[in-house]
C-alpha cells in the first residue's frame, strides 16, 4: 500500500465504520451471512527501479499486469527521471483511464491517459517528485499504482519505497551481484527482474495498449510476489 493511502486511511474512517445506532448489531447476535459484504480489496502499490531507457516500459507493463490481476478499470503509473523522458506513442485512452487522468490533472498532476493506464510525469527534483507521488497515490482511489524511478535512487524516495507492496529492481543480464545489493539496500519485499531486450512487447506495454506473453513472463515473478 502506498504511503499516501496509509495516511488517508489513518485519518479518515471508512464509510462502513460510520454506522448509526439503528444499524448496530445487538451484542451476541452473529452477522447474517446473507447480508455480509466482503471488504473491498486494497489496490496494489509497486515500485520499479531501472535505468531511464527501460523504466517507463517496465512500469507500464506492470501497470497493465495489475489491471488484469485486480480487474481494475485503470492503473496509475508515476514516472520520475532526472531528465524528461523521450516522448512515446500512446494508445487511445479507454473511458476509465480517461476519467482518472482528468481527475489527477484537475489536482495539478501532469497526467495523461493511454489505453488502461494513467501516466503521471513527476517533477525532476526528487523532493518535489516524492511529494507528487504521494498525492497521486492518494488520488488514485481504487486503482493500483506503479512508481517508476528511472535514474539513480535518491534518498527522497526511501520512505515511499518502504511503503510499497513490492519493489522491482530491474538489472541488466549478467549484472554484478554487488550492483543488486547497492540498488536494493535497506528495502524489504524486493524482487529482482532481468531487463528484457528491446522488442515489440515493450513498445506495446509502454503505449498502454497490450501486455504480450513475452512481457508477461518477464513480469511474472514481481506480480506473483504481491500479497
Amino acid at each position: 500500500m502506498s504511503l499516501g493511502r496509509r495516511i488517508v486511511e489513518h485519518f479518515v474512517a471508512p464509510a462502513d465504520a460510520r454506522t448509526t445506532r439503528a444499524d448496530a448489531v445487538p451484542a451476541g447476535v452473529p452477522p447474517s451471512g446473507a447480508c455480509a459484504v466482503p471488504s473491498p480489496r486494497t489496490p496494489s502499490a509497486v515500485a520499479v527501479l531501472a535505468p531511464a531507457a527501460d523504466a517507463p516500459a517496465l512500469a507500464a507493463g506492470l501497470g497493465l499486469a495489475l489491471v488484469r490481476r485486480e480487474r481494475a478499470a485503470a492503473a496509475v503509473v508515476c514516472v520520475w527521471a532526472p531528465a524528461p523522458p523521450r516522448p512515446l506513442w500512446r494508445a487511445p485512452a479507454l473511458p476509465g483511464a480517461a476519467r482518472l487522468a482528468r481527475s489527477l490533472a484537475a489536482r495539478g498532476h501532469d497526467a495523461r491517459a493511454a489505453g488502461r493506464l494513467v501516466l503521471v510525469a513527476l517533477a525532476s527534483a526528487p523532493d518535489a517528485a516524492a511529494v507528487e507521488a504521494v498525492r497521486a497515490g492518494a488520488a488514485a482511489g481504487s486503482a493500483p499504482t506503479v512508481l517508476a524511478l528511472a535514474g539513480p535512487r535518491a534518498a527522497a524516495f526511501d520512505a515511499l519505497l518502504v511503503a510499497q507492496d513490492v519493489v522491482v529492481a530491474a538489472l541488466p543480464a549478467q549484472a554484478d551481484p554487488a550492483l543488486a545489493r547497492l540498488v536494493t539496500a535497506g528495502l524489504d519485499r524486493v524482487v529482482l527482474c532481468e531487463i528484457p531486450p528491446a522488442q515489440p512487447g515493450r513498445s506495446l506495454a509502454a503505449a498502454g495498449l497490450a501486455l504480450l506473453p513475452s512481457t508477461r513472463r518477464t513480469l511474472a515473478a514481481p506480480v506473483a510476489a504481491l500479497p
